[in-house]
């Protein structure tokens, strides 16, 4: 963690460290074993403050350097994957990296799959940790300030997606990204639909199906990160920052664009290449399946990737790929006709500049983090998210599911994941407007913010303000998680099963 020395934490053992340059906010997760709901509570927050801080006009994130051990099963995460990447019939990154997560904890998600299959219902800790979750991440896809998000290393599914999200996401050398939500029973989380959707259809079935992983300079090929940086850019940036205070703010986002570097070749063969584009624009998992037999039995070249390919569809939950492609090509409609939408209406205007797509692709995003809220209420109460989950933390990949093949799920059944409100969900999900720059410590000019009352004399109000603060606590359901805990495990010590 010497990279990363100087920290708000001496110890460099909190979940998320910061550090305050001039100009510049730095943000480090240092949870590889994913998120929890403090950790999101926490990142959360730091993002908002240096959001209306005038100070800083762009914000890092990244990961820390080492894998802390895991106490779950007192191996690195690293070690853990490389389980399950043999399992996968593939290799681990060559060399040590800083993991930037799996998104959310795969041990919290258990626990809200063992309640909900007991409850028939998910708890309120595992709610509030799915709903901060999705809002997180549209904090980040919606982020007013330049968000530099650099993956330091291997993430996936909600953590790749957080990364990918961010308006200057960069790739390295030491890079990997998948999405293999589906092994575990589960579909897109954190904005990983959105994510996916933005590719060509080849890529986001391919991706989402098959949970192959992109490393390096292919995950900016793909589209998935939109730029290719050293690995040294964010502390170099760091050294830097107080120049871009000297600088407009337009000229201070050219600056960060001086960051980004060639772009490497594809590294992945012409052969292949054509085998995914063929096989994976098909729009049925049954035509994909036909073409992959086709290219298995035809030709030589890419016979064996033909096969893992097949492989892999077979080890995945039939109804989590069911739901999963039904959600990314939901969105990529959406966000196709958002585009096609913002196009017509700026014909009119003299230049790009004046073009505003962004209002309706934020639009796209929340539709898109509101399906995926609804489908993880409704597949962390089936069995295949306990099975999954508990075979993935394990190293393995699940024996068996609930249904034996995609033949066995009704059409409707996978459209009421995504369009039928979860049990006890209230209300659905949405994101409130987020408040601008304070003006509170300038009496003057109080009256002049949007959300300025005459009555109070304040721009805000102090009971939903009040509100904000206790929802956005590390403790939030705090007691209720562990009082769960203790009756799943009874006298058992909860740290033997990775439970702080």
């Amino acid at each position: 963690g010497s990279r990363w020395r100087y920290m708000d934490h001496p110890a460099l053992s909190a979940t998320v460290l910061e550090r305050s340059n001039v100009g510049m906010g730095m943000l480090v997760l240092n949870r590889p074993q994913g998120l929890d709901l403090p950790t999101i509570n926490d990142l959360y927050v730091r993002l908002r403050n240096l959001e209306v801080n005038s100070l800083k006009r762009f914000v890092g994130l990244t990961g820390m350097e080492a894998p802390a051990p895991s106490p779950a099963l007192g191996r690195t995460p690293k070690e853990q994957r490389g389980d399950f990447f043999a399992a996968m019939g593939e290799e681990p990154l060559a060399r040590p990296s800083a993991p930037f997560g799996p998104g959310l904890d795969p041990r919290e998600l258990l626990l809200a799959a063992i309640e909900g299959n007991k409850r028939g219902e998910l708890p309120k800790f595992s709610r509030a940790l799915l709903w901060h979750h999705q809002e997180l991440a549209h904090l980040v896809g919606d982020y007013r300030k330049p968000l530099v998000c650099q993956l330091s290393g291997p993430a996936s599914n909600g953590g790749a997606a957080l990364a990918c999200l961010a308006s200057f996401s960069g790739a390295c050398a030491d890079s990997e990204v998948r999405f293999d939500s589906i092994f575990a029973g589960l579909a897109p989380l954190g904005g990983a639909s959105f994510v996916l959707a933005r590719l060509p259809n080849h890529w986001s079935r391919y991706l989402a199906l098959t949970g192959h992983p992109l490393r390096g300079a292919d995950i900016v090929r793909v589209g998935l990160a939109k730029y290719w940086m050293s690995h040294d850019a964010l502390p170099f940036l760091e050294l830097t920052a107080e120049k871009h205070l000297e600088v407009t703010e337009t000229d201070s986002r050219g600056l960060l664009y001086e960051h980004a570097l060639p772009v490497p070749p594809f590294s992945m063969s012409e052969k292949r290449h054509r085998c995914i584009v063929d096989a994976f624009g098909k729009e049925s998992i049954g035509d994909i399946m036909d073409t992959l037999k086709n290219y298995e039995i035809r030709d030589p070249d890419t016979r064996e990737f033909a096969s893992q390919c097949i492989a892999r569809l077979d080890m995945a939950s039939p109804l989590a790929a069911r739901v999963t492609l039904d959600l990314i090509h939901l969105v990529k409609h959406e966000l196709q006709f958002a585009v096609r939408s913002a196009d017509t209406e700026s014909k009119g205007a003299l230049t790009k500049a004046h073009r505003k797509p962004n209002i309706a692709l934020g639009a796209v995003l929340e539709h898109a983090l509101r399906l995926e809220l609804r489908a993880a209420h409704h597949l962390l109460v089936t069995m295949d998210a306990v099975l999954g989950l508990r075979a993935s933390l394990q190293g393995r990949l699940a024996e068996a599911w609930q249904r034996g093949s995609l033949a066995e799920i009704l059409e409707d059944e996978a459209q009421d994941i995504l369009w039928k409100a979860p049990p006890r969900m209230k209300t659905d999900f949405t994101v409130l407007e987020r408040s601008d720059i304070s003006l509170s410590t300038h009496p003057r000019l109080r009256r002049y913010h949007p959300d300025w009352d005459p009555k109070t004399g304040l721009d805000h109000d102090p009971a939903w303000m009040e509100g904000e603060v206790r929802r956005w606590a590390p403790d939030l359901f705090k007691r209720e998680r562990e009082e769960a805990i203790r009756e799943l495990l009874g006298p058992e010590d909860p740290a033997e099963h990775g439970y702080a």
